[in-house]
């Protein structure tokens, strides 16, 4: 039962790492980094992203290093960190939707970072992860 309680605690840490990771990358090709991908390029310099991006991917992936190394206030900093990448996330939605010129990359994006951040959620509200990482030794 106490390795099922870790693995759900690194689940969700795999996940906000991940989550983490494509925000550090859309932070970068945002400061004007091409990213050549063979068929697909990502190109998309936009100075209105590129800070808050790279705040969040940092503040993300220090929750979920919390997760890991089993901080006292791991499962509350995991929450609050996600709460705050979903509503970086709705502006970033509001802004690609609103903005001049729609872009369909960018709102596969955001919503599918979304989904990723709300099943994050999902995870820290079960039970196990609730025990899992409030009782971490």
């Amino acid at each position: 039962m106490n390795e099922q309680r870790g693995s759900i605690s690194r689940v969700i840490a795999g996940l906000m790492l991940v989550e983490a990771l494509t925000l550090a990358i859309a932070s970068v090709v945002h400061f004007g980094v091409v990213i050549p991908l063979g068929v697909l390029t990502l190109d998309d310099p936009f100075a209105g992203a590129r800070i808050p991006e790279a705040i969040i991917a940092v503040v993300v992936a220090v929750a979920a290093i919390s997760l890991l190394t089993r901080w006292v206030g791991a499962w509350w900093l995991a929450l609050a960190a996600t709460i705050f990448a979903i509503a970086g996330v709705l502006v970033g939605v509001s802004i690609v939707l609103f903005g001049t010129g729609s872009r369909p990359g960018d709102l596969v994006y955001h919503f599918s970072l979304l989904v990723a951040l709300l099943v994050t959620v999902g995870l820290l509200f079960t039970p196990a992860a609730r025990q899992a990482i409030r009782r971490a030794p």
